[in-house]
């Protein structure tokens, strides 16, 4: 009887172990099925893409006048100011001569004579520089103020010797200010020589609009390196490559919830997209932008946001 007991009892204990553990298994098997990575989707960018070569300038007046003392003798009035716009045939200073101070401090002097010299400005421009304040004394061709030639002012480019082959005159370029707003340009002419300290090739970038900017800005010249028009690409975000970036792939959906590894081939590669040489893609497929990184070749995921390109 005991036996009997005995056997009953250890049969049941085995039954539930047998129950439990499936029950395990099912509930595991259960979470691996229903689980999937949120990701977002994009879809293919069609149209014109372009890659850019990024040199800094520097603005610069090409041409300044200088305006110099026509007679020796001390500076009576100044009517400039530094970075005042003027216009030809102003008047910038007068002159008041040797002799004529010396006149003027006789007390016998009736000759009424004032020895009074104008200078007047000899073309449009800014005042860039004033050498001499009110009451300097001068000597004649002593440079009293320097003008702005505003129709001189360009963007000088200094680059490379070995990059100086990509650049071709007469070229379009974006002329990038330090504020992010940009002008258009083109590249007209090259120094003759290169600069002895850093073995650079100097060019000369005019812009296209007067916005009056100052001398000795810095600012980015982009300059188009190569450019495909009817493109594919797909945004920087969707494009995967190993630790040597030789290799590069994609995720794309194939269904709702799956999404696979495909290695492309990449071509143009600008600010946000990069190129799409091959495979050839269908305008509808659907690529991982977000939540791609770290898989395997093929994973389960849920879509949580779909971003389209126009």
């Amino acid at each position: 009887m005991d036996r009997t007991i005995k056997k009953y009892i250890t049969a049941g204990i085995s039954g539930l172990i047998f129950i439990t553990g499936c029950h395990q298994a099912g509930t595991s098997s259960e979470k691996t099925i229903s689980s999937a990575i949120p990701v977002t989707v994009t879809t293919l960018h069609p149209g014109r893409i372009s890659s850019y070569l990024e040199l800094s300038a520097t603005s610069a007046f090409l041409f300044k006048a200088s305006v110099k003392a026509p007679a020796t003798g001390y500076i009576e009035n100044m009517f400039i100011n530094q970075g005042e716009a003027i216009k030809n045939r102003m008047l910038l200073f007068t002159i008041k001569t040797k002799e004529a101070s010396a006149f003027t401090n006789d007390s016998l002097n009736s000759m009424k004579f004032t020895g009074v010299v104008d200078v007047k400005a000899a073309t449009d421009g800014i005042i860039s520089a004033i050498d001499h304040p009110k009451g300097d004394y001068v000597a004649e061709g002593d440079q009293l103020c320097q003008i702005a030639v505003p129709e001189s002012f360009v963007f000088i480019l200094d680059i490379p010797f070995e990059l100086s082959g990509a650049l071709k005159l007469n070229t379009q370029c974006e002329v990038v200010l330090p504020d992010g707003h940009s002008v258009q340009g083109v590249i007209k002419s090259r120094f003759p020589s290169m600069t002895g300290s850093s073995q650079t090739e100097r060019f000369i970038v005019r812009i296209s609009e007067s916005v009056g900017l100052p001398e000795n800005l810095i600012a980015k010249i982009r300059i188009v390196k190569e450019t495909a028009v009817n493109a594919v690409s797909l945004p920087k975000s969707s494009i995967l490559t190993d630790e040597t970036m030789h290799s590069f792939w994609v995720m794309k959906l194939i269904n709702d919830t799956t999404a696979v590894k495909v290695v492309v081939q990449t071509g143009i590669s600008e600010k946000d997209y990069i190129q799409i040489k091959m495979p050839v893609f269908k305008d509808s497929d659907l690529f991982l932008s977000s939540g791609n990184y770290g898989l395997g070749d093929t994973v389960n995921v849920k879509v949580i946001k779909t971003l389209s390109h126009e």
